[in-house]
């Protein structure tokens, strides 16, 4: 009778640690896990305001690459190009196309970058970034940001879109100064209702992106040596909206 309880005992503990270990480890799980990619769960534009975006990985602009330089000659953001009659400065309104924290902002107007972006979730390292902006002065670095906030406005005839990595430094690539690590297309991480938007004007996901492979197959060629693209001879590079 004895050794039973004895036996109960020790079960009992048994069961009582196995649960801690549960908890404790949900716990972990729960406050420890890394952050997925942000997802876009609003548009960072009204698309009634815009002319064209180019594809991801198009001859437009200069080199976008990353610092591994895993790919080479070719722009992987989104140059976002407004209809005439909304360039100018400051008449089109830009938002935060996810939920998250404004990661940082800057500005170098010497350079032709009037104000830039940096919006991003706790515990990701991908962030989305949003350039040539004129930013609200309430818009701080650190703040929570909703989906659909108004950050800032169109400073003059578009702004660029990345969704990536940044290093801590930047790399020379081609003449021009590389600070991802990282890479992809916010195309690739929109939402159904964001992606609705594009459908209800004929542009499907696959619309907006070259694959790796086609670039590789179908290199772009340079105009100059500063990483400048020969976007002139390109214009299927772009997707009217």
């Amino acid at each position: 009778m004895k050794n039973i309880h004895n036996i109960t005992k020790i079960l009992f503990f048994v069961f009582v640690i196995a649960i801690a270990v549960v908890i404790i480890g949900a716990y972990a799980f729960k406050h420890n896990k890394p952050a997925g990619q942000p997802i876009l769960t609003a548009n960072f534009i009204d698309l009634n305001k815009v002319e064209k975006i180019s594809k991801y990985r198009s001859c437009q602009g200069h080199t976008v690459v990353p610092q591994d330089e895993s790919e080479s000659a070719r722009s992987m953001k989104h140059y976002v190009v407004l209809k005439p009659e909304y360039t100018g400065g400051s008449k089109v309104e830009v938002y935060s196309p996810i939920s998250g924290i404004v990661q940082s902002t800057r500005s170098q107007p010497d350079k032709g970058l009037e104000g830039e972006i940096w919006l991003g979730n706790k515990g990701s390292n991908w962030e989305v970034s949003i350039q040539h902006i004129v930013i609200l002065d309430s818009i701080k670095e650190g703040q929570n940001i909703k989906a659909g906030e108004v950050v800032g406005h169109v400073a003059n005839n578009g702004i660029d879109v990345v969704y990536g990595v940044g290093a801590g430094n930047t790399k020379t690539i081609d003449g021009y100064e590389s600070p991802y690590l990282n890479l992809d297309s916010p195309f690739n991480h929109i939402n159904e209702s964001v992606l609705a938007l594009y459908r209800s004007k004929g542009i499907a996901r696959e619309d907006l992106i070259y694959s790796k492979e086609y670039r590789d197959q179908n290199p772009c060629k340079y105009r100059d040596k500063q990483g400048g693209l020969n976007d002139i001879d390109h214009p299927e590079d772009w997707v009217k909206i």
